[in-house]
């Protein structure tokens, strides 16, 4: 009787050792499903920081097209242009 339970447990034992394997560690087990989620994740906090980006551009080149206060302010800021008669001062700072 001992010995028979003994011998179902090993067979047991060898059927379900590998099945476990497989679900853990196999092409589609949960740690390869885990490796896909945590990619898909990065993968939409990608998206959504694009499709962000997108929607700034878009209204950037509306302002463009459409501003002309907001082109004259990319001009001084980023040109260092100034309308006639103004004079443009500069601060540096002393490098310590």
């Amino acid at each position: 009787m001992k010995k028979k339970k003994i011998i179902v447990s090993v067979i047991a034992l060898v059927i379900i050792i590998p099945v476990l394997i497989v679900l853990i560690a196999g092409n589609q087990g949960f740690m390869d499903m885990y490796r896909t989620y945590s990619e898909d994740k990065k993968r939409t906090a990608q998206i959504s920081a694009a499709r962000e980006e997108i929607d700034s551009l878009k209204n950037e080149i509306q302002k463009l097209q459409t501003d002309t206060a907001h082109i004259e302010k990319i001009a001084r800021e980023k040109l260092g242009m100034a309308r006639k008669g103004e004079t443009i001062i500069k601060f540096v700072e002393e490098k310590k």
